[in-house]
């Protein structure tokens, strides 16, 4: 038989191929799901960092006192910040969280929803709420370090007590360590 006239793969050839694109997407999938793991929790390290640094600023800007709530209950948590000490970012009441700024009203408020398998940890002796102050005449804060974490990786939120806002990590790349 000449093998000059058959053209296509062979059975076996065909199941090599096979195996080998089974093998690799089985040490893909992990990979990739880590990856996606790690980009949910950079997007909310850095998501909060930017909401704090902005709460400094309007207080600092605006010369008001400024209340950043952080909640945490189970699994879900959020955070939201406005003028007025009752900012509970857990209440459902539209005028929990605002600023007013000339005629704007804006709402500031962020829940666990947005971010899936990502968890906020309080440190410190409160463990389910805290509220920091950022103060209109120096920008000062209250002191505090929050913490976001998935199943593999962890990143740190710290706000010193003269506002400034900083991120690292002991564990994730990208980030200076802890």
């Amino acid at each position: 038989m000449d093998d000059a006239q058959h053209e296509g793969f062979t059975l076996v050839e065909l199941l090599v191929t096979l195996t080998i694109a089974a093998l690799l997407a089985g040490v893909a999938v992990p990979a990739m799901a880590r990856f996606l793991d790690n980009a949910r929790l950079r997007a909310a390290t850095g998501d909060l960092a930017r909401e704090l640094v902005l709460a400094r600023s309007h207080a600092y800007t605006f010369r008001k006192p400024i209340y950043f709530n952080v909640t945490v209950t189970g699994a879900a948590w959020c955070y939201g910040w406005g003028e007025t000490p009752d900012c509970d970012c857990s209440s459902n009441t539209r005028s929990a969280c605002l600023t007013r700024e000339s005629d704007l009203t804006r709402e500031h408020r962020q829940t666990s929803a947005d971010y899936p398998q990502i968890r906020l940890i309080l440190t410190g002796r409160r463990r389910t709420s805290q509220v920091l102050r950022f103060s209109p005449v120096r920008g000062t804060a209250t002191a505090t370090t929050l913490a976001l974490e998935n199943r593999d990786s962890q990143a740190r939120v710290i706000v010193s007590i003269l506002g400034r806002v900083r991120t690292c990590s002991p564990d994730m790349t990208g980030y200076p360590p802890c």
